[in-house]
């Protein structure tokens, strides 16, 4: 008699038959995609980079990052928003994530529901920089050489902070320059380094090694206190006397319905990953500061996000396109 027959003759007896339940493999039991929407090389990729490493081996699966850049990190999130909700592909955000709904007349995702947030991973200055071919030595000089002369400068995309921070910088002090977006930090500082364009606010991350090998001059930071990274560079609101405080963030979603429990356990992985100090030195030695954050803080910080930089937008004049 083989098993069906048995379960069969037992059912018909009138015998209770229960059979085993198969468990559920144990979250991750395969490769875990790690999609950053912009190019390697810069801020967001170095940080996705080190985190991966991390969880892979706190994990035991391979978490490897795939890049996948343009449309102000829209092509990346839209793969994102649209993947599986099962936690194998997984959206590195960063500012853009919260600028985008103020700067785009539409987008093919809801910023607000499409995703599930993990963990916020670091925050960091921008720093302005300039080409060492370039006459610009400070950043007084280069607004003194922008009231005379149309000036350039880099982004990472339009909408993306460092954009709009050029964009604030030059509302305040009544300049105009010349925007050039580029689909990552990593072309976008070899226009600069190429004096292609004048200036850029650079993620530290990506423009801190290039400060320290001589390959870019920089001319302040953007936030309200000097970078750990490059102390010795001054920030805006020393050099202009007006508040000025502009920081990039990398964190990390999931699609939204992605099981809370699988959510949960990444977030608290990326925490522990974020004291570890392989990953800590990984990144503050590019002058990243780690922050970590549960799924609800994260969630809490993108929202005051996205009112901020929609004041910011609106008061500079830029019309979503």
């Amino acid at each position: 008699m083989n098993r069906r027959e048995l379960i069969t003759a037992l059912a018909a007896a009138g015998v209770a038959v229960t059979l085993p339940v198969r468990a559920a493999s144990p979250y991750p039991d395969r490769q875990v995609k790690v999609v950053v929407p912009f190019t390697a090389g810069g801020g967001q990729d170095v940080v996705a980079r080190a985190i991966a490493a991390s969880l892979s081996q706190s994990l035991g699966q391979t978490f490897y990052v795939e890049n996948k850049p343009g449309a102000s990190t829209v092509i990346g999130s839209e793969f994102v928003a649209k993947a599986a909700p099962d936690g194998y592909t997984l959206l590195v955000a960063s500012v853009p994530h919260a600028t985008n709904p103020a700067m785009m007349k539409s987008l093919p995702f809801d910023t607000a529901k499409a995703f599930a947030p993990i963990c916020l991973a670091v925050q960091s200055p921008f720093i302005m920089v300039a080409s060492l071919a370039s006459s610009i030595g400070s950043m007084d000089e280069a607004l003194a050489l922008a009231r005379t002369r149309k000036l350039s400068f880099a982004s990472t995309g339009s909408g993306t902070a460092d954009h709009l921070s050029m964009e604030l910088l030059t509302l305040q002090s009544g300049v105009s320059m010349t925007h050039v977006p580029y689909k990552g930090t990593g072309p976008a500082l070899a226009d600069v380094m190429g004096g292609h364009v004048d200036l850029m606010f650079a993620n530290v991350v990506a423009a801190a090694p290039l400060v320290k090998s001589g390959k870019v001059r920089a001319l302040a930071t953007s936030t309200a206190h000097r970078s750990a990274s490059l102390p010795e560079v001054r920030t805006v609101s020393e050099i202009s006397g007006k508040p000025f405080d502009v920081s990039a963030w990398t964190g990390i979603l999931a699609p939204a319905g992605t099981d809370p429990a699988i959510v949960e356990r990444l977030s608290a992985e990326i925490r522990k990953a974020l004291q570890t100090t392989i990953t800590r030195e990984a990144l503050t030695n590019n002058g990243a500061e780690p922050v970590g954050s549960t799924p609800a803080e994260f969630q809490a910080f993108i929202s005051r996000e996205m009112q901020t930089w929609a004041g910011i937008i609106s008061k500079a004049g830029i019309t979503p396109s």
